[in-house]
């Protein structure tokens, strides 16, 4: 009689685990996409933009010029927020940019530049990642953002670049004395610089 109610008492926990296994699936790939989004935040929780707002800009990236009804203060700071937030939404920002004016496309290659300053002390690969998309864009209003925007946190000892919601800021560092422009490259200087190539010491 042990011998045969061993079978049956498995077989009925096998049968319950097996309800439970979809649940568990589930759970399992939840707790995976939210490590894998948390690697690519380069904020705090209280910072981030919700995830709602997120998918619609991903869904219709045009959508941000509406909302800020043609503020380029504000369309470089929302932006900045959302990749500071999530830089899987590098793809609609380059939709956003083909679908925008000049002078929009100016104001995004500020945020982007933003953005980049922000993820740079926290998530490093980040900030790379942003600027090569700037550089792989090729665009040249962008690019006239992107290193305005440099320019002002390298020649201004003074400014500061603003995380969304204004709970942290980054402090600019210091340009040594004496040293060349190192904001753009090339033999025109038409290139973006690689903000993490070492800065030369003055002699």
């Amino acid at each position: 009689m042990g011998d045969l109610a061993w079978p049956l008492r498995r077989q009925f926990a096998e049968r319950s685990l097996g309800d439970y296994r979809p649940a568990i699936a589930l759970a399992l790939l939840i707790m995976t996409c939210a490590a894998g989004r948390s690697e690519a935040q380069c904020v705090e929780q209280p910072e981030r933009v919700p995830a709602v707002a997120l998918q619609g800009f991903q869904i219709e990236p045009a959508s941000l010029i509406r909302e800020v009804h043609n503020d380029r203060t504000k369309l470089t700071a929302r932006l900045a927020a959302y990749v500071v937030t999530d830089i899987s939404v590098l793809p609609a920002v380059h939709d956003l940019v083909s679908e925008s004016a000049n002078a929009d496309r100016t104001a995004i290659g500020a945020a982007l530049r933003q953005a980049q300053l922000i993820c740079l002390p926290r998530k490093p690969e980040t900030a790379r990642q942003i600027s090569d998309f700037v550089r792989k864009l090729a665009d040249s209003a962008v690019a006239s953002g992107y290193a305005a925007a440099l320019e002002a946190v390298e020649y201004d000892s003074n400014s500061v670049a603003s995380q969304p919601g204004g709970k942290s800021r980054l402090q600019s560092a210091n340009r040594p004395a004496g040293t060349a422009s190192t904001l753009m490259t090339g033999e025109w200087q038409t290139e973006i610089a690689d903000p993490f190539a070492p800065i030369p010491l003055p002699q």
